[in-house]
This record gives structure tokens, sequence and C-alpha cells, in this order.
């Protein structure tokens, strides 16, 4: 019912937690719906008026031997005070009092109005008109009763494949002739349809193999594409690494170069150091000689002059001891030739002259 408007749906008013009471005092009985604030009696005893779920057994709808219609009824219900007032004895099985007393009707009536099948209108209009009607017949009479209901009804048409021969071979008095006839006409169509769709299918196959043939092509030109340049990026990068082992080769052996230069600039400083070191440490050696002689040569003159002052000390005690000895032999001298004691004092021996200090 989803194209209906919301003013022709059926609303059955269902009621949740619904009671009935009914009170009875000596042969007098009450029924009531139970209030909102209701405190039972001794004498009262409540009933609920429950809703249930009732699938009808129609049984399937068969148009000849090509058609079959199944068909899922189901209804959804809910007694009301009046039905229960209606059916005072039943109380207790108002639900199953319902279903046994309207099965039988309610399947009559589904029946008579499901024979508008025999039509073919439906093959081209469909058939969700016919389930509403079905559902309306059934809500309308059972509201007529007192009971709220609300009804669904689900046709699955089944069909078999027909062929001109089946229909010639249909009295000309069935009623099932026409609609053979449209669905014959219905299963061309569809056969037609069918058909067309699938040339449509194979064409837009063939749009999609040619496609994808192109972009298969395409793919692989774009491939060869990426390849060549692929092989053109690897020639210019091997080239890139030859030049660059080339340089690195040249820096390398400039490197080379440089480096012995500088060893043999280094060994020669060191050698021109050690033949410096090696002058210097001569001329220390030479200087050292020098000083050496020269300290001898001072010891060997003071040496001389040393001796020289030693035989001349020795030559002035010589002269002194040889003046010493004169004054003295000079004195007895005098002694022995009795001369006169006054005299004149003699001269002292002379010293001899100082040396020279050295």
């Amino acid at each position: 019912m989803s194209g209906e408007s919301d003013a022709e749906r059926w609303d059955p008013g269902f009621v949740g937690d619904h009671y009935l009471v009914t009170a009875r005092l000596g042969p007098f009985r009450k029924l009531f719906l139970k209030p909102r604030e209701f405190t039972p009696r001794f004498y009262h005893r409540l009933t609920e008026l429950t809703i249930e779920d009732w699938n009808l057994p129609v049984p399937d709808l068969r148009l000849g031997e090509a058609v079959r219609i199944s068909v899922d009824l189901s209804v959804r219900f809910q007694p009301t005070l009046d039905y229960a007032r209606s059916h005072p004895d039943s109380l207790d099985q108002l639900s199953h009092t319902i279903k046994l007393h309207h099965q039988r009707v309610l399947l009559d009536m589904v029946l008579e109005e499901l024979r508008v099948l025999e039509d073919p209108f439906w093959l081209r209009e469909g058939y969700a008109g016919i389930e509403r009607r079905v559902e309306t017949l059934i809500n309308e009479t059972l509201a007529g009763q007192g009971i709220r209901c609300r009804t669904r009804c689900v046709l699955s048409p089944q069909f078999q494949a027909l062929d001109e021969a089946e229909l010639e071979n249909l009295p000309s008095w069935s009623p099932y002739r026409p609609l053979y006839q449209a669905l014959l006409q219905r299963q061309h169509h569809i056969a037609a349809e069918a058909e067309r769709r699938r040339l449509e299918l194979e064409a837009e196959e063939e749009a999609v193999r040619m496609e994808r043939e192109r972009a298969r092509l395409l793919l692989e030109q774009r491939e060869t594409e990426l390849r060549k340049a692929k092989y053109a990026l690897e020639a210019e990068r091997l080239k890139a690494e030859l030049a660059a082992e080339e340089t690195l080769q040249a820096e390398r052996r400039a490197a080379e170069a440089r480096q012995k230069e500088e060893q043999v600039r280094h060994e020669q400083k060191l050698r021109e150091m050690e033949i410096e070191a090696e002058l210097q440490s001569k001329a220390r050696r030479a200087e050292a000689m020098e000083d050496a002689d020269a300290r001898l040569r001072r010891e060997i003159e003071l040496l001389a002059l040393e001796r020289q002052r030693l035989l001349l000390e020795e030559e002035v005690r010589d002269i002194k001891l040889a003046k010493a000895k004169g004054w003295i032999i000079n004195a007895s001298r005098r002694f022995q030739l009795g001369q006169d004691a006054e005299f004149d004092d003699p001269e002292p021996p002379g010293l001899p002259p100082e040396l020279p200090e050295t």
C-alpha cells in the first residue's frame, strides 16, 4: 500500500491493554470496558480483549494448467465490546469464535473476489489493486461485525510456458481463453523484450569488449612508451654513472697525485729538517770541540805560566839562597880579620825583583 495516501489507509483502531469487565449479581449481568482507574470487586470478572494474528488457509487459485496463483491472506484482529455483548456465552473464547464463525464466509468472499483474475487486465495493470480490494472487503466485513482488524493480502502468480497448440486446444467457451491469449501475447512480448535485451546486452558487451580492447591497446602503447622512456632513462643513468665514475677516477688520480706530491714535499721537508738537524748537531759538536780546544789551550797556557812561575820562584829562591850565602861568608871573613865592631851596618841582601803576576 505504498502508493496509497494516508486518507486511504485502513486504520483498525487497535487498543492495547484492553479488558472487558463482567459484573454478575444474581440473574443480572452487565458488560463494560475496564475504566482507567478501576478496582475489581468479587462480582467482577476481567477478560482481556487480545490482538491476535490469523492466517486464512486460502487455496491456490488455478486458472487452467498454465496459471497458478498463491494467496497469502493474514488478518490481525481484536474483538470489541459490541462483539462481546453479541456473544456473551463465548467471552473466554472470543478469538476462536471469530475464526469459527467467519472463516468460511471470508474464504468464500476472497475466492469470489479473485475470480476477476480470469480477466487478463491484471497482466497489464498488475494485481496490487486486487490485493487492496480483498483487504478492504475483509476489513469492512469484520468491522461491520464489531471486530477491529487489519488485513494483508499478497498474490504470487506462477506461469508455465504456452504455445499456439495449447491455445488452440482450449474450447471456445473456456473462460480462460482470453487470459491464455493475453498470456501468449505477454509471453511473446517478454520473449521479444528478452531478445531485444539480449541484443542490447550483446551490443553493450561488444561495445565494452571493443572499449576494453581499445583500452588494452592504449595500455600496451603506453607500456611501450614507458618502456622506451625507461630504457632511455636507464641509458642516461648509465651515461651519468660512467661520467661520474670517470670524474671520480680523475679526482681520485688527482688526489693521489696531490697526495704523492704532498708526501714528496713532506719527505723532502723531513729530509731538510734531518739535514738541518744534522748540521746543527755537527755545528754544536764543532762548537763544543772548539770550546774544548779553547779550554785545553787555556789549561796548557795556565800550566805553562804555572811552570814558569814555579821556575821563577825557584830561581828567586836560588838567588836569595846565593845572596844569603854570600852575606854569611862576608861576615865571617870580617870577623876573622878582627875588624872593629864599629862598622856600618851591612845592607841587607837585596830581594829579587817581583815577578809579574800571570
